[in-house]
């Protein structure tokens, strides 16, 4: 009987001890996934190109002339077609609508492969405050990822201040190789820094963004992000170089993806539970 008695409590203490490690593993585990963090900034920067797309299309700020691409950072090449219908009333620019049409396939500078068409509309010139520029794909693909919805941006320059822009996005992409669709809302508010007093050089804009979104990713997922420092987007390399936002996913904690110093260097740490991870932004 004492034997038996010995068997049972060695039993229960081996069972608690297995519970005890199981317990002390799961504690232990690092949280890792940066997935969602990669999805916020794949959709934020497929939204952000159609918006570099149109503005080279742009002329000294009025949109009614071509933009032609003069330096390596432009995305357009000679294989997209544009075409412009401006209206005139009483003398002055009462709409315009352009269309930038990449047909079946056109690869720009940048070397992406674009297709379809991305059609912008304006109810008056670029820098004027209170312009409404809604720009629209139809149709329109980037290596194989197809984006739906739309960008807008209103116009809201203080006067003397610099070109200020409340921008509103609601949108969708339908990922390459049958990989489920991503949609995502953002409302921004956008501030050209540098060069949009140099209307025919990209490269050298700087533009600063603060703001909230909100998305789900093709596994079904939601997350929502706020920008804590503004980020700020240089031209030169097409790439967010600065700032931080707060993400979090609706099942797992919150993740804060940094920036940088305002290098161009396609990369951002995520930090998560206070480990940080690098992650690849372009």
């Amino acid at each position: 009987m004492k034997l038996a008695r010995i068997s049972r409590i060695t039993m229960f203490g081996l069972s608690v001890l297995s519970l005890s490690l199981t317990t002390s593993c799961r504690k232990d585990e690092i949280d890792n996934d940066t997935g969602v963090a990669r999805t916020e900034n794949q959709v934020e920067s497929y939204f952000t190109d159609i918006n570099d797309v149109s503005d080279h299309v742009a002329r000294r700020g009025d949109l009614t002339g071509f933009k032609v691409a003069e330096d390596a950072s432009s995305p357009l090449s000679s294989c997209a077609l544009i075409t412009i219908d401006t209206l005139i009333v009483n003398g002055q620019i009462d709409s315009i609508a352009y269309t930038i049409d990449f047909g079946s396939g056109c690869t720009g500078n940048d070397g992406k492969l674009r297709a379809g068409k991305i059609i912008t509309t304006a109810s008056g010139p670029y820098f004027q405050e209170g312009t409404i520029i809604t720009i629209t794909p139809v149709n329109y693909s980037v290596d194989g990822n197809v984006l739906s919805g739309f960008r807008k941006l209103t116009n809201t320059t203080a006067a003397g201040g610099l070109p200020t822009f409340t921008v509103e996005v609601n949108g969708s992409v339908a990922l390459a190789n049958a990989g489920g669709t991503i949609t995502w809302t953002a409302n921004r508010v956008r501030t050209w820094l540098e060069g949009f007093n140099t209307p025919l050089l990209f490269a050298d804009d700087v533009i600063s963004t603060t703001g909230s979104s909100n998305g789900v990713r093709a596994s079904g997922t939601t997350w929502n992000s706020v920008i804590n420092t503004p980020l700020v987007y240089k031209r030169s390399c097409r790439e967010t170089v600065s700032g931080s936002l707060s993400l979090t996913p609706a099942d797992k904690p919150q993740r804060i993806i940094d920036f940088g110093n305002g290098n161009c260097d396609n990369t951002a740490t995520v930090t998560i539970n206070g480990n940080t991870f690098t992650i690849v932004t372009n």
